[in-house]
């Protein structure tokens, strides 16, 4: 965990049989980015496809550009291996920069880990 001004930001991930699963909590913008980036990139190095990916935000209170973007790219990471990136989200703070920009559908998004699998 580390933390950027005042707000603490945690990734954390296990596996769960083939799918691995990892868990987001704080901000997640340009200065927050990079850390969630290693966590991914060893995810997706460690999923077995088909099973996905499977991101919860449901922890995060803030989602940024530079998060956004990042998503973008393990989904496309994911999709060359021949799985998926699942996006948990289930709070206004990350479901409307993704409503707004149209991409519940493109990161698979669902509302609880549950509903992922």
């Amino acid at each position: 965990m580390q933390t950027y001004g005042e707000v603490p930001f945690r990734t954390t991930s296990e596996s769960k049989g083939d799918t691995v699963l990892v868990h987001v909590a704080g901000e997640l913008d340009h200065a927050t980015a990079s850390e969630l980036a290693g966590c991914l990139k060893a995810a997706v190095r460690a999923v077995v496809p088909p099973a996905p990916v499977v991101v919860d935000l449901s922890g995060v209170r803030f989602l940024g550009a530079a998060g956004i973007g990042l998503l973008l790219d393990q989904q496309d990471a994911c999709l060359r291996l021949g799985s998926a990136l699942v996006v948990v989200a289930n709070t206004s703070a990350v479901l409307r920069p993704l409503q707004v920009l149209e991409l519940t559908g493109v990161l698979g998004v669902r509302a609880s880990v549950k509903d992922s699998a």
